[in-house]
């Protein structure tokens, strides 16, 4: 998620959109991202692993190193690629790491933690295409877009979704419907609103997926024994 939430904020900086708010989320993201990775290799419980972090440690470094410079065509189309190798490796980490615990997370938890990742990727396609990035974006935003509205269906319908949790999934959907109404709006320099709804509506469906995944992951930890 934070690969993609990075880019898409230095995209809204090279837009001018929410300029401050967009440097905070980028250097909040960044700091997440330095804190966690840091964790990950300390943690690392197999050689396997461990090269895989080292990898996602070097690619990281260029990707880092570029979200410092100020944005520009050239800078935006490197950030275009290195966020999805960045993407690439953490995610190949996160299923090396699940397959050593032997003990899947979940596969509420899983979606829903996906979802977040989700909502940025579409920004971030959205961002770029507006930007006049060079790389043909429509593809994967169709992709992502579908992917997302998929698993917001079997969210809100799965048995296991209490009634707190399809109310949140319910603020996810009515936020969902804002975002795609900017996804689709027609491309323009002087869309600036649209943009910022784009950009703030993206916040709002992380936030409450944030939420959800933390309410999935209650469910699927059990109940410590009572102390007598």
């Amino acid at each position: 998620m934070l690969s993609q939430r990075m880019a898409k904020a230095y995209g809204l900086l090279g837009l001018n959109i929410l300029p401050e708010r967009s440097l905070r989320i980028l250097n909040d993201s960044v700091a997440l991202f330095n804190t966690q990775l840091a964790e990950l290799t300390a943690f690392a419980p197999t050689p396997e692993i461990a090269n895989t972090y080292s990898e996602l440690a070097a690619v990281w470094k260029t990707y880092s190193d570029v979200l410092e410079l100020a944005p520009s065509a050239k800078t935006g189309a490197q950030v275009q690629e290195l966020n999805e190798r960045v993407l690439r490796v953490a995610h190949q980490g996160t299923g090396e790491i699940e397959k050593f615990s032997g003990e899947p997370i979940g596969r509420l938890v899983n979606m829903s933690g996906r979802q977040r990742m989700l909502s940025q990727r579409a920004a971030k396609f959205y961002v770029f295409r507006e930007w006049g990035m060079p790389k043909a974006v429509e593809a994967d935003l169709a992709a992502t877009r579908a992917e997302f509205k998929a698993a917001l269906v079997t969210l809100r319908t799965d048995p296991q979704s209490t009634d707190e949790i399809k109310a949140q999934i319910a603020q996810a959907e009515t936020q969902w419907l804002f975002f795609e109404a900017g996804l689709d709006a027609k491309r323009s320099r002087a869309n600036t609103l649209g943009r910022q709804n784009v950009a703030n509506s993206s916040e709002r469906i992380l936030q409450v997926f944030e939420q959800v995944t933390d309410m999935y992951e209650r469910l699927a930890t059990p109940a410590a024994p009572a102390q007598t």
